[in-house]
């Protein structure tokens, strides 16, 4: 399989990947660029400092459109030749048959994640319940059974595995070492394009397929205080920065919580301690778990004001039955 002669590349999406690809491409030079994005995609924060989507392309004077569906945007539409290479970026829609035909094989996406092992959605956030650091970047071609967040099953055209650092544990390290990964897989394709490279697409293993869904962090993430310590702690990580935090409740009052770590060093306890804070020092919260303690740095009430130093030795923390099960049997769909 080869691309042919390209001479514009399409940016699909909003992403930190999609931001410093354009920038790569406008300073490299060798082919003519513009970026297609979603209107709920501009104001997402792509940096650590809270720098924009937005912010970045204007900043650095990227050409884009923002567009409601890209299927019948005709900048995008009338533009696409036989030298138009697009990839897919974390792009906010699913293609129709006549984008597929018109480019010819030339729809590329890149999904950050072992394929077929984790199709669906909130990829890290799977990965670290699971206690899984293996990583890896995949560039397939679009077909029509593809359904964007739910079903990949386009031939791989290039893949890359890599392991996240020993100390990840927050989605943030995961996505911040993903993307350096990310960016270097994607240059190194659009060098092997400009050199007319021969690829050789291979489908995917599907019996080795599974499926996690789309999470929301206000809506799913309800930690229950029975479970053992470490996946306590693995779920507390798992909705952590860049998200909003596990909630539960203390004191009647919905609050939400990061920055994790577990301790043994004081034993287990009864079921019936589970949640309670039984010591506080240097402003770290022990939380008495069955199997050990679980140690809490930041609480949050509902508006994202720090409460942690409100909390005293006695309180408990305690998540409601129902709120757990709504967490469950909430499914999330965008």
């Amino acid at each position: 399989m080869t691309f042919g002669e390209i001479n514009t590349i399409v940016l699909l999406g909003g992403s930190r990947c999609t931001a410093e690809l354009a920038l790569y491409l406008r300073d490299e030079g060798k082919f003519k660029y513009h970026i297609f994005t979603a209107p709920r995609q501009l104001p997402d924060v792509i940096y650590n400092d809270g720098t924009t989507f937005k912010d970045y392309l204007e900043k650095n004077k990227l050409p884009y459109t923002v567009c409601e569906n890209i299927n019948v945007e005709p900048k995008f539409i009338e533009n696409i030749t036989n030298n138009t290479l697009a990839i897919g970026l974390g792009e906010a829609w699913s293609f129709d048959k006549h984008i597929i035909e018109k480019l010819e094989g030339r729809l590329i996406d890149l999904m950050g994640i072992r394929l077929p092992q984790y199709r669906g959605g909130a990829h890290y956030t799977w990965q670290i319940l699971r206690g899984n650091k293996i990583g890896a970047c995949n560039l397939q071609v679009i077909n029509e059974d593809m359904i964007q967040g739910v079903f990949d099953s386009g031939e791989i055209v290039k893949f890359k595995e890599y392991l996240f650092p020993v100390d990840a544990r927050i989605p943030d390290d995961y996505f911040n070492y993903a993307v350096s990964e990310e960016i270097n897989m994607i240059k190194e394709f659009v060098d092997e394009v400009s050199k007319k490279k021969t690829f050789t697409p291979f489908p995917l293993q599907n019996n080795f397929s599974m499926y996690f869904p789309r999470l929301h962090t206000l809506k799913n993430a309800f930690v229950d205080w029975r479970w053992n310590t470490c996946d306590i702690d693995k779920f507390i990580c798992a909705f952590d920065d860049p998200y909003a935090g596990v909630s539960t409740q203390l004191n009647g009052q919905l609050v939400r919580i990061k920055k994790s770590r577990v301790e043994t060093n004081d034993g287990g306890f009864h079921p019936f301690q589970a949640g309670l804070v039984y010591k506080i020092y240097n402003g770290y919260l022990y939380i008495a778990t069955k199997d050990g303690s679980v140690i809490l740095k930041n609480v949050y009430n509902q508006n994202g004001t720090e409460v942690t130093n409100t909390i005293k030795t006695g309180d408990r923390f305690i998540t409601p039955n129902e709120w757990i099960e709504k967490g469950l049997s909430t499914k999330i769909e965008y």
